[in-house]
């Protein structure tokens, strides 16, 4: 099947699940033909007062589908999750496990060290429906030392950056947004200049406002490339396709920091804050939002942009970036895995299965029970009125997104969260499918032969980029000293020999690969 083909039969079979009825061949035994079996689930989130109540209605749902029963644990804070380490690490039955960054499980890490049971085949006996929801390059990408250890959560999976914008404000200002073009940090200067003077003239009272809220991530907000070292950008790759660094290709690493694009980036953040596009501090700023004086927001991962996002004094819309692209970490940063030492690894596949496939269950999870913490109106529309959840202070049981327990994309939700006939989950998986795989999708750096050589670049990073990136600086002279010093303190801390390692891991991949 080619991948034009694959993508299509995958848009289908996600479309499919969201039609109330709708229900998924069952390729499992019924479940009055199963051992009862007792697992346990150990995600990333907050213990809500309703976890248990929810907790026998799940059970309920798994005994009459897989006769099973869960004990579900909440786990939201970094002590549980070292606590967790000690488990894995004296062999100890888990269950499931959430991986990623709401449970501070590194996937790699963790699959490496023999934490998670290889589960290729279970998915192939147990699990079809799930190992369709994704392509094999993912499933190459989760494969580690030959090995799948974890199905990544079915969500958001990619970098969709957006230029969230006040359109009260730009149609007062007879600012035609259809005519502007967004594809990165570099489009945002003009518009901001015209934005300011048309704004400052018609409100005088909002002239000391920036036109933009803060946006001081490099990455990915302001440039789209590829990544191995997480929040540092010390070894990257262009993506061919955007071609964002100048005199390289998608085959050679380089330390971004030392690029003229960097320090381009960095001078132009300084001088919009010059401007007045960009404020100098944004700290207890946060009122700013809400009156309407502010312009634009730079967003990640917004798929619908609610009409009122930023209160009742504007209406809020948005343009997605021409660029949207995924890498290697989206797929790590939020899935499940079975125990290596999982009693019934078969029966952990069911019930990952079943998440993963069925809206009822995907729902409960993160909604819970229909009639106490949410309802249905005759026309099918889901809300909370009435309900336990119906205070967004004092919510029973609310779980939104619940990234590492499995797919998303099927889950019911009320419309002020999916939009209308949820298109924010149908535009999630239009995007998905969109998103640019870069040269390098499924290597994963062993970060030990230069470990040393990252922290201390590190140290040096937290010296430079927050200032650099937050346009702090005076002048572009001084942003330019300050690039030239950043620079040669990271070679000096040994910045070339980690670009000369992810270069020498690479290669060494890529003819693996082609062996």
């Amino acid at each position: 099947m080619t991948r034009r083909l694959f993508l299509f039969a995958l848009a289908l079979a996600v479309a499919f699940t969201m039609i109330p009825g709708f229900a998924i061949a069952e390729s499992e035994p019924a479940a009055a033909d199963l051992e009862p079996v007792t697992l346990d689930w150990y995600f990333g989130q907050t213990e809500m007062p309703d976890c248990s109540l929810v907790n026998e209605a799940v059970n309920e749902y798994l005994q009459e589908k897989l006769n099973t029963t869960v004990n579900l644990h909440y786990w939201g804070l970094a002590e549980d999750w070292e606590k967790m380490v000690t488990m894995i690490s004296s062999g100890q039955d888990v269950g499931i496990i959430g991986f990623g960054s709401q449970t501070k499980l590194d996937y790699v890490v963790q699959s490496q060290r023999g934490a998670y049971y290889p589960i290729e085949d279970l998915l192939d006996t147990h699990a079809p429906e799930t190992k369709a929801l994704f392509s094999d390059e993912i499933w190459e990408c989760m494969t580690i030392n030959d090995h799948i250890y974890g199905i990544p959560s079915l969500k958001d999976n990619g970098y969709y950056i957006s230029l969230v914008y006040n359109d009260t404000l730009a149609q007062e200002l007879g600012i035609n947004m259809d005519e502007v073009e967004y594809r990165n940090w570099r489009d945002l200067e003009e518009l901001g200049l015209e934005v300011k003077e048309k704004r400052d003239a018609a409100h005088p009272e909002w002239a000391d406002y920036p036109v933009f809220w803060t946006n001081n991530l490099v990455y990915p907000y302001n440039f789209a490339f590829e990544t191995f070292l997480n929040d540092s950008y010390l070894a990257v790759c262009d993506i061919d396709e955007f071609d964002q660094i100048a005199g390289v290709d998608s085959s050679q690493v380089v330390n971004f920091y030392a690029t003229d694009e960097f320090r381009e980036y960095c001078i132009q953040r300084q001088r919009m804050v010059d401007e007045g596009l960009y404020a100098y501090d944004y700290t207890d700023r946060t009122d700013w939002q809400y009156t309407g004086a502010i312009f634009g927001w730079v967003g990640w991962g917004y798929t619908y942009m609610e009409e009122h996002m930023y209160g009742e004094n504007f209406v809020t819309k948005m343009k997605i970036s021409e660029n949207l692209w995924t890498e290697t970490n989206n797929y790590f940063s939020a899935g499940t895995a079975i125990s290596a030492n999982c009693a019934n690894p078969e029966r952990a596949m069911m019930v990952l299965n079943l998440i993963n496939t069925d809206p009822d269950f995907a729902t409960m999870m993160r909604f819970g029970i229909e009639g106490t913490h949410y309802v249905v109106d005759e026309e099918g529309n889901m809300s909370f009125e009435g309900t336990r959840n119906e205070d967004p202070t004092n919510r029973s049981y609310y779980y939104w997104y619940m990234a590492p327990i499995g797919n998303l994309l099927i889950t019911r939700a009320p419309e002020q969260l999916v939009g209308p006939d949820s298109i924010m989950l149908t535009n999630m998986q239009k995007y998905n499918e969109e998103a640019v795989l870069p040269a390098h999708f499924g290597f994963v750096f062993d970060t030990a032969p230069v470990i040393n050589e990252i922290a201390a670049c590190t140290n040096v990073i937290a010296e430079y980029q927050t200032d650099l990136a937050n346009g702090q600086l005076n002048s572009a002279d001084e942003v330019n000293q300050a690039v030239d010093e950043f620079v040669e303190k990271l070679n000096a801390n040994g910045a070339e020999k980690i670009v000369a390692e992810v270069q020498s891991q690479i290669d060494a991949w890529q003819a693996a690969k082609a062996a």
